[in-house]
């Protein structure tokens, strides 16, 4: 999310003569909703989907079956997600949570992601040999997210739950108070972070009917990256400034995480996603009569 903050805060989209309002968005609604998609927020009129902003590498499917309103048009950051044990947990690998019970981050599963939750979670346990149905994932409660880390302090040490999957920046609370340490990771850890965990949607109608507009937004995005690729410390600082990020989020970890987010980092875009959706074709996530290469000529807009 730094680089949308930073396209906000340090003006890229208003140099490209934008007007781009910053709005949270509502995931708490949009999944009591049944709604698929991230960029659902509130209005005076209900729920309805943003411009633009961030999608989830693990919305593929819904984009594959037409329920996403926005195109790819960018990268944004690889990694951001944690699975968790306590600090003195004799937990090693994905090997040890078989027949335990994790509680995530609520937008983990169903409706945002597949049935069966996130895909490097379910890897990391296949490729450690446990079937991800020995394994209870279960959302935690809304409740418990203004404060996670006494909430996960107190689950750890009342066996509600062995480990935690949190999201940027809720393990750099956690490991700051020293509630927990990370047992695998999405943004330190092949294969994983080889791979997208977010990227950048505008909305389909934008870019098919006002492409010079879409190519500006894209420009925008892609200089706020630059940006905070090159002041991962400044970005944190000036967005918790501004109040896109939690000021209590202690500055090191994080600048040190978005210097690895690899905001900067060259990809070919269609190949990466013609191998993300070739892998849930594969894992039986996406059904479809269309091949991989089909799907990102389908969603995926190039701008240079």
């Amino acid at each position: 999310m730094m680089a949308l903050y930073a396209a906000l805060v340090k003006g890229f989209f208003a140099e490209e003569g934008l007007t781009v309002q910053g709005v949270p968005v509502d995931t708490r609604g949009a999944i009591e909703q049944g709604k698929t998609n991230w960029l659902t927020v509130k209005t005076d009129k209900g729920l309805t989907e943003a411009d633009i902003g961030f999608l989830d590498i693990d919305q593929l499917h819904y984009m594959a079956a037409g329920k996403i309103g926005h195109y790819i048009v960018d990268g944004m950051n690889f990694g951001c997600m944690d699975v968790m044990v306590p600090v003195d947990s004799p937990l090693s690998s994905a090997a040890d949570l078989k027949g335990k019970t994790v509680e995530m981050n609520p937008w983990w599963i169903a409706p945002f992601r597949g049935v069966n939750g996130l895909t490097f979670v379910n890897d990391e346990l296949k490729n450690t040999g446990v079937d991800p149905k020995d394994v209870a994932l279960q959302p935690m409660p809304w409740e418990a997210l203004p404060r996670i880390t006494d909430y996960v302090a107190e689950g750890f040490k009342s066996g509600k739950f062995a480990a935690v999957g949190v999201t940027e920046p809720q393990q750099f609370l956690l490991r700051e108070r020293k509630v927990a340490k990370v047992l695998f990771s999405q943004t330190y850890q092949a294969p994983y972070n080889q791979e997208y965990c977010c990227l950048f949607g505008i909305k389909r109608e934008i870019v098919d009917r006002q492409p010079d507009k879409a190519a500006a937004i894209v420009r925008a995005f892609r200089r706020a990256k630059q940006w905070v690729a090159e002041n991962p410390t400044r970005a944190v600082v000036t967005m918790q400034a501004a109040g896109y990020y939690p000021a209590a989020v202690p500055v090191v970890p994080s600048a040190n995480a978005v210097a690895a987010y690899g905001f900067d980092r060259k990809v070919d875009l269609a190949v990466l996603l013609e191998q993300s959706f070739r892998q849930r074709i594969e894992a039986g996530v996406i059904q479809t009569d269309k091949s991989p290469k089909e799907l990102v000529r389908l969603h995926y807009r190039k701008f240079e």
